[in-house]
This record gives structure tokens, C-alpha cells and sequence, in this order.
């Protein structure tokens, strides 16, 4: 019976500690759902509001968080309006417009603000456990830095619990700033690095319900990955992605199609880095070849109009140091990472006729250049 009684003075305690917690935002909700409409049109707006109102970041994050749950309203609609790997602006300004969307939306929403306020804040890809079961589809969330500690938001799950026409004071959310230890019960994302866990959770263990962190795992050192993480281009991102998913376990159906998309995320980088490299080397031969056809032009004219052995030897050295940079180019083709990779023999053979062509020609003016001085 004592235990019982422990058990209950607990569970009304946390109760008691959650309604405190709402009370501490009953202001800065009032604030935040009072926002002008005017003012609401753009992310720019609503984060330049948010910026005069309140200083401090938890307040700032509770009012962003508030607003996006109480303005956009869930649509199913909205779902056809997603396209893989849509711009993130147009998931915002659309969903903005028409004040419904689906969960890319809500989080792109508050992502953008989080960052325009001056937040440290990320979009989060995954899926979500609920009633002792593995959702079928993909879901999105946030992340953000607040008070030195990564917490988690799903302003999507709490779009029905807050709204302009039931609003009461204090509000009740249920996945605002949710420590990374408790999220993780429902929540799991693609790339475990946003787990925000020391001892991430594999994708078996969350499907099966195990979200008990295992301190004899490896342990990841998420604050500095996250750090380093902020500071990589696109690609180190996505390969980063690709080989700590391909580490935390067994994928599902779910994950691997992610991989998928990461994986062709890469190739398209990769393609168009050679692509780039490619026509640099064919816009160096260009060039090189427009200086060597003026040179030969220059020579049947008989050397005329008059130039200086100083002008022509730096034509020379500029169609030298073309067809390098083009060789160079190539070469970063001929070993590229890219599945379809481009054929650059064309370009080569050309190349090597011209630096035939050009050989010749610096043979012939050190002969004359010899020539002209015994004269």
C-alpha cells in the first residue's frame, strides 16, 4: 500500500510540474497568437515579431513553436503539393499561403523561423512509433539549441491540441522541447546523429520497442558531430548520412528508401561536379586553340602587325598553361566517384593533336628567335 501511495504522489507530482511549466508561457503564448495577420505573410515577418517581443531563446522558440501549431492546420491535400526533395522555400511560402500543410511544412515553417530568430535549429527526417506499432508512412520534426541542450518538436502532433478558436490559458502541448532521452519512445530518425543520444538506438531495437539507451554500446560523441556537421557542404553531409545509417542496424523498407535518396543526392552532386570540370576542359581547349590558330595567322602574315618576343612567348606560355588546366580537368573526370560517369576521349584526342601542333610551333620559334640574333 505505501508503495501504491508513492506511485500516485509521483504521478501527480509530474502533473503538477508540467502545469507549472505551461504556466511559465502563458504570456508568451498570448503574445504569440497575437500576432498581427499583416505581419504573418512571410517567415522574415513572424521572426522580426518574435525578435522585438522576446529575448530570451526559450520564450522565443515556445512563441514560434505556438504560432506554427495554431496558424497552419493539418491537410492530407497538402500531401500531393510534396515533391522529393521540393526547395524548402517553396514547402514554406506555399504552405504560408494557404495556411494548411502536412508535416514537411510545419517543421520547413519553424525551422525557418527558429534560424531567421537566431536559433540554432534542423529540419528531421524519420518515422514514428504509436500504439505499440511502427507507422507506415515518413514523418518530419525540428530540433533546437536552447539553453546550452538540444530538445526535440513535433509542432505537427500538437496542431490539433492548440488553435486560435480553443484557446485557453495555459496551453497544453504535449511535443514541445522534449528532451532527446524521451523523444526517442516515438520518434526516430533517419540519421542517427539526430537522435541527439550518446548511445544511439538502431532502427531494430526502436521497431521492436527497445528505446532503453545500452551504455555498452559505442558511445557517439553527438555535441562535437553536430558541430562539425553544421560546417559541411551538402555532399560530406549526405555521405556522412549514408555510412551512419548503413552502421545503426538493419534499415527498414522506410530507410532504405531514404538511402536511396541520399545516395542519388550524391551521384547528382557527383555529375555535376564533372559536368563542371568537363566543360572547363573543353572552354580551356577552346581557348587554346583560339591563341595557337592566331599565333599560326600572325606567322603567314610574316610576323605582322610587329610584336615583341616578350608578347608572342606569353601567348605561348598562356596556350601552355590551357592545355594543363584542360588535363587537369580531365583527369578529375577520368576519376570521378559518379555511377554514370562522362567520356572524355573526345576532348583528350584533341587535345593531344593540339599539344602536337604546339610542340612544333615552339620548335620552330626557338629556331627562329636563334636565327634572328646570328642575323
Amino acid at each position: 500500500m505505501k508503495s501504491l501511495m508513492v506511485l500516485l504522489w509521483l504521478f501527480c507530482y509530474s502533473i503538477e510540474a508540467n502545469a507549472q511549466d505551461e504556466n511559465e508561457y502563458r504570456e508568451t503564448d498570448r503574445t504569440a497568437l497575437d500576432i498581427p495577420a499583416a505581419q504573418t505573410g512571410t517567415t522574415e515577418d513572424i521572426a522580426s515579431y518574435i525578435n522585438k517581443h522576446f529575448d530570451a531563446d526559450n520564450k522565443k522558440v515556445r512563441a514560434i513553436y505556438v504560432w506554427v501549431a495554431a496558424n497552419i492546420k493539418y491537410d492530407s491535400d497538402s500531401l500531393h503539393r510534396i515533391i522529393l526533395n521540393e526547395d524548402r522555400e517553396k514547402l514554406i511560402t506555399t504552405a504560408l499561403k494557404r495556411r494548411r500543410g502536412v508535416c514537411e511544412n510545419f517543421a520547413s515553417i519553424f525551422n525557418d523561423i527558429c534560424a531567421k530568430s537566431g536559433l540554432r535549429s534542423f529540419v528531421i527526417e524519420g518515422y514514428t512509433r504509436q500504439n505499440g506499432s511502427v507507422d507506415r508512412s515518413t514523418h518530419a520534426w525540428c530540433a533546437a539549441f536552447i539553453d546550452k541542450k538540444w530538445f526535440l518538436y513535433d509542432p505537427t502532433w500538437d496542431a490539433d491540441n492548440i488553435s486560435r478558436g480553443r484557446y485557453s490559458e495555459p496551453l497544453r502541448t504535449n511535443y514541445f522541447q522534449i528532451s532527446p532521452s524521451d523523444f526517442i519512445h516515438s520518434h526516430m530518425p533517419f540519421d542517427p546523429i539526430f537522435q541527439f543520444l550518446d548511445y544511439p538506438i538502431s532502427y531494430n531495437d526502436f521497431n521492436r520497442g527497445n528505446t532503453q539507451m545500452n551504455t555498452r554500446s559505442p558511445y557517439f560523441n553527438f555535441i562535437d558531430s553536430i558541430y562539425v556537421y553544421e560546417k559541411l557542404d551538402p555532399l560530406y553531409k549526405y555521405l556522412g548520412a549514408v555510412s551512419r545509417i548503413e552502421k545503426n542496424g538493419t534499415p527498414d523498407a522506410k530507410v532504405n528508401t531514404k538511402l536511396s535518396q541520399l545516395k542519388m543526392e550524391i551521384e547528382i552532386i557527383y555529375q555535376d561536379k564533372d559536368s563542371v570540370m568537363y566543360n572547363g576542359a573543353i572552354a580551356d581547349y577552346n581557348a587554346a586553340i583560339k591563341l595557337f590558330n592566331g599565333f599560326i595567322t600572325y606567322r603567314n602574315n610574316d610576323f605582322k602587325p610587329s610584336k615583341t618576343g616578350s608578347e608572342v612567348q606569353a601567348t605561348f606560355d598562356r596556350i601552355e598553361k590551357l592545355i594543363s588546366s584542360a588535363r587537369s580537368k580531365l583527369e578529375e573526370v577520368n576519376q570521378s566517384k559518379a555511377i554514370l560517369t562522362l567520356n572524355a576521349s573526345g576532348v583528350e584526342n584533341a587535345l593531344d593533336t593540339l599539344s602536337a601542333h604546339f610542340k612544333e610551333q615552339k620548335v620552330f620559334l626557338k629556331n627562329y628567335k636563334s636565327s634572328a640574333k646570328e642575323k
